[in-house]
């Protein structure tokens, strides 16, 4: 009778000790999902600033390049400021190519994922709609140069003159990638 008693007393004793043991290891779990929730979002928000900046000198630099470039284009001038401009196309391309990258990561972290902060989940869903705006804004504005170059070349070949401007060249094309069935930025 006693050893069976004592035998109770281990097998309660062991009992409680392994749902000690599952509830500890629970809440160990949960601790580290949280710091885990939590540098994911430290992680979106510093991607998503980056992105932003990224943004910004986008939108600089394309303000400019209207100022600049694009809203003084005459027949006269093109050929001699052919390279200037093709170079200026060019790193604007390249601000394109950065906010990409930017994109992919943002991707990395925000897709088919539900933040418990919802400012970082409003980041989530408004990024994907700013990057298909600049992509199709950049689209737009290549085609819009490339109009002028075969103006200006129509121009030419009408005046017999052999002076002649490549269009720019572009992989990028309009696109929908918010999948929302408009191409936001094409204007």
């Amino acid at each position: 009778m006693k050893s069976k008693k004592i035998i109770g007393g281990m097998v309660t004793l062991s009992f409680v000790l392994i749902v000690a043991g599952g509830v500890s290891s629970f809440i160990s779990g949960l601790a580290q999902d949280k710091e885990e929730i939590h540098k994911r979002i430290n992680y979106v928000n510093d991607e998503f600033e980056v992105f932003s900046t990224n943004t910004s000198v986008f939108e600089k630099f394309r303000d400019d390049l209207y100022t600049i470039v694009l809203s003084n284009v005459y027949y006269d001038t093109m050929y001699d400021d052919d390279k200037a401009v093709k170079n200026k196309l060019s790193n604007y391309e390249n601000l394109v190519d950065e906010l990409t990258k930017n994109t992919k990561k943002l991707d990395e972290l925000c897709t088919d994922v539900y933040y418990p902060d919802s400012k970082v989940n409003t980041k989530c869903s408004n990024y994907k709609l700013i990057y298909e705006q600049v992509v199709n804004y950049f689209v737009s504005d290549i085609n819009v140069y490339n109009e002028n170059v075969k103006k200006y070349n129509e121009y030419q070949q009408n005046n017999n003159s052999d002076l002649r401007v490549d269009k720019y060249k572009t992989s990028k094309v309009y696109i929908d990638y918010n999948n929302d069935k408009e191409y936001d930025g094409k204007e």
